[in-house]
């Protein structure tokens, strides 16, 4: 276990990345990704600029120039020649947003190599502070604000008071306890505005409820075992949208069928993808999957 010495060296580092760059964080921020007060983090500015960073304050925040000394050095040992660099930052512009991972990628390109286009920023900064936040949290047990969250489920952009205790997805999402519905629920980070860490800590960490997400990117508590038959057609369009895939699919009775296999949490990922391929597809189980893809074409012959 880390001891404290190590803690406070990595909560510098965690500093260092939030502010490196042209993004300012105000005092306040730094001490909470610091978790002490707000003089300390002042402490913590000037001892990283007498170390040679180059500090700068600017319209109320704190950013270490990307023209620092130590970042050159770091530039240096870096293999990627300006054109490469170039390439591998277009490609991520066109990933996925919501994770967090493209985000930091994307802010360490730019840091390093002076990529600053509106679209870049808007895809890493936000997702990739919310996540810094969000794991601090975590670590502390601190609950939350999600100011202006934007639900898919019931419609709604509204501020939820809850206790993170989980990544999900790849770190894409937060798992979390909400007090107000007495219920653990999953949050995309992308759809958090900005994370507000709160100064209480947990009540109900005994209701807390690990979940696990499926590979349709879908989370929940209960796990649904699913087992599907397809054809040539289904088995590659399968590979070609769902490349990770490939571990649950086995071959069938004869060259022209395999078994997809696999527990899901959610039962609309696996049921979009068996609607658009009905014709290729056989549901051998579970009994589930079979009315909520009964009920769904019932609604869609109605309308």
């Amino acid at each position: 276990m880390a001891n404290d010495t190590t803690k406070s060296f990595f909560h510098w580092l965690d500093v260092i990345k939030a502010i490196a760059g042209d993004q300012s964080l105000p005092a306040a921020t730094i001490a909470e990704i610091l978790g002490t007060s707000t003089r300390n983090a002042y402490y913590v500015l000037k001892a990283l600029e007498e170390y040679g960073f180059i500090v700068n304050h600017k319209h109320g925040g704190y950013n270490i120039d990307a023209a620092s000394p130590f970042f050159a050095n770091i530039r240096e040992s870096v293999n990627f020649n300006a054109d490469q660099a170039q390439f591998l930052y277009n490609l991520l512009l066109g990933q996925d947003s919501e994770s967090p991972m493209v985000g930091s990628i994307l802010t360490k390109l730019q840091r390093y190599y002076h990529f600053y286009t509106h679209e870049g920023d808007r895809l890493s900064y936000g997702p990739y502070k919310n996540f810094q936040l969000l794991k601090r949290a975590i670590d502390l047990h601190k609950c939350v604000i999600l100011h202006n969250y934007a639900s898919s489920n019931s419609l709604s952009v509204k501020d939820r008071y809850v206790e993170p205790f989980m990544f999900l997805g790849d770190d894409a999402d937060i798992r979390a306890y909400e007090p107000s519905s007495g219920k653990n629920k999953t949050f995309k980070i992308s759809r958090i505005s900005n994370v507000e860490m709160l100064d209480k800590e947990w009540e109900y960490g005994d209701k807390h409820k690990d979940a696990f997400t499926d590979m349709f990117l879908y989370s929940g508590e209960v796990r649904h075992h699913v087992r599907l038959s397809f054809d040539v057609s289904a088995y590659n369009f399968m590979l070609e949208e769902y490349p990770h895939a490939r571990k649950y699919l086995t071959p069938g009775d004869d060259d022209t069928h395999w078994l997809f296999e696999t527990d899901i949490a959610n039962y609309e990922g696996i049921a979009r993808f068996i609607l658009g391929l009905y014709e290729h597809i056989e549901v051998i189980e579970d009994d589930g999957l079979k009315a909520y893809l009964k009920e769904k074409i019932k609604r869609m012959t109605a309308r």
